[in-house]
């Protein structure tokens, strides 16, 4: 039971490293809009859109680190099966 709580920990963190990484990788807090540079075609000025997206931040980095980190902390209060001696 320590090792599968120790390995789902690692694949936690890993998963959501990975998953912050694919998603946008913002070193900021978590965003759920982003704002876009569009071109006016007639007058070729830019203008700034709002755009409704996720953007994980490194805060929710952090909280599945924590949970990871407790998870596998978890691991050592279970205690080691024996053998028996037969």
């Amino acid at each position: 039971m320590r090792a599968i709580l120790h390995v789902l920990a690692a694949c936690i963190l890993l998963g959501s490293i990975a998953w912050w990484w694919q998603a946008g990788s913002n070193k900021g807090w978590t965003k759920t809009s982003v704002t876009e540079m569009k071109l006016d075609e007639i007058t070729e000025i830019s203008y700034p859109v709002s755009v409704d997206r996720f953007v994980p931040g490194v805060d929710l980095l952090a909280v599945a680190a924590v949970g990871s980190a407790l998870l596998f902390g978890a691991g050592f209060f279970l205690k080691k099966r024996r053998k028996p001696l037969a």
